[in-house]
């Protein structure tokens, strides 16, 4: 049987009239940010990551206390900073990173409820929460790069459970970014 051109003529129009609205439309949209500060400084780490090791549900002894045997300490600093502006600047760090529900100083982004708790380590007991400003240098009466540049402040994390429910205890991922802060 043959067929001719005209028979199959009306199905491609159909076709090519399709294929003309089928055209996707997407969009797109990119989010930029900034600071302008007075002056800037580099952010450093004395590690870029911490492995607590492995703990086992009975050592978690109460809840919202880092486990002792799983703290461990580090730096983080301040270089290339530019002089400060006047007497009595502030160089700062700002503490961000995922938290775990209703507990802001509790680090964690595996959904599990244990996470990281942070504390400088002159005051152990007081633990940062996202969002927390941290003072790390103050500049002098006659303002130099050298009252912010090579000042470090130390660090500690551990390992905690935010209830004393161990079923939902698990792996710990804690990114945790340090941002420089002027005044």
């Amino acid at each position: 049987m043959r067929k001719s051109i005209f028979t199959l003529a009306p199905a491609a129009l159909v076709l090519l009239a399709v294929a003309g609205n089928a055209q996707a439309a997407t969009n797109a949209q990119l989010t930029v940010t900034a600071n302008v500060v007075a002056a800037t400084c580099d952010v450093s780490l004395s590690t870029n990551s911490l492995d607590l090791g492995n703990f086992s549900p009975k050592q978690f002894t109460g809840v919202l206390t880092p486990i002792a045997s799983s703290q461990k300490q580090f730096t983080v600093g301040l270089n290339n900073c530019e002089a400060p502006v006047a007497a009595a600047d502030t160089a700062n760090l700002v503490v961000s990173g995922q938290t775990l529900a209703a507990n802001s100083n509790v680090f964690n982004s595996t959904g599990t409820n244990t996470g990281i708790m942070l504390s400088e380590v002159s005051k152990p007991n007081v633990y940062i929460k996202a969002g927390d400003k941290l003072l790390i240098a103050t500049a002098g009466a006659t303002p130099a790069a050298g009252d912010f540049n090579a000042k470090t402040l130390s660090l500690q994390v551990g390992l905690a459970s935010t209830s004393a429910d161990k079923t939902n205890i698990g792996s710990v991922k804690a990114p945790i970014l340090f941002a420089f802060s002027y005044n």
